[in-house]
């Protein structure tokens, strides 16, 4: 258990010193580690509480505490095409691998590199998952299997329809 902790502590610690915060809030610390225990996580806080960085560094906790020999990776639904653009934009400025999926996504080496699993963060619309077998195909595939540590829904209150 001591091991599991200290292993905890340095994920967290990484987190910190990658995305350049002082200290995780509580909900953030809580959340991720009951992510990297198994457990279903619920998060409902404002605009602004750091919501954000739970799912963003998931990946890198999971790969810490879990000693993977890959790159984990997170999957984001979101509704907001600017929000994912803006996401994926400063987790690339950081060094974190990101892309998006979708009707504006042009670029097809983006969209090869998300079913390759070389990105640690995805971010897709509900739309993009329900109506492509190509995005469907790949969360059921090999490399989805293996390395998907959480899937977020972001968001939520822009969802009209479940």
């Amino acid at each position: 258990m001591a091991d599991a902790n200290a292993l905890f502590d340095s994920a967290c610690d990484r987190v910190l010193e990658h995305f350049k915060v002082e200290n995780l809030k509580d909900l953030q610390r809580k959340a991720l580690e009951k992510l990297v225990n198994g457990e279903d996580v619920f998060v409902i806080q404002p605009t602004g509480s750091g919501k954000s960085l739970i799912y963003q560094s998931a990946p890198m906790v999971f790969d810490v505490v879990k000693k993977t020999t890959f790159q984990s990776i997170a999957v984001v639904i979101s509704p907001l095409t600017s929000l994912m653009q803006d996401q994926v934009k400063f987790l690339k400025s950081i060094g974190v691998t990101a892309e998006f999926i979708g009707e504006d996504q042009q670029d097809d080496e983006a969209k090869k590199a998300v079913e390759r699993g070389d990105c640690q963060v995805v971010f897709g619309s509900p739309e993009s998952f329900l109506s492509s077998d190509r995005w469907r195909k790949m969360l059921s595939s090999t490399v989805y299997e293996q390395r998907l540590c959480l899937i977020a829904v972001d968001e939520a209150h822009c969802i009209s329809h479940w």
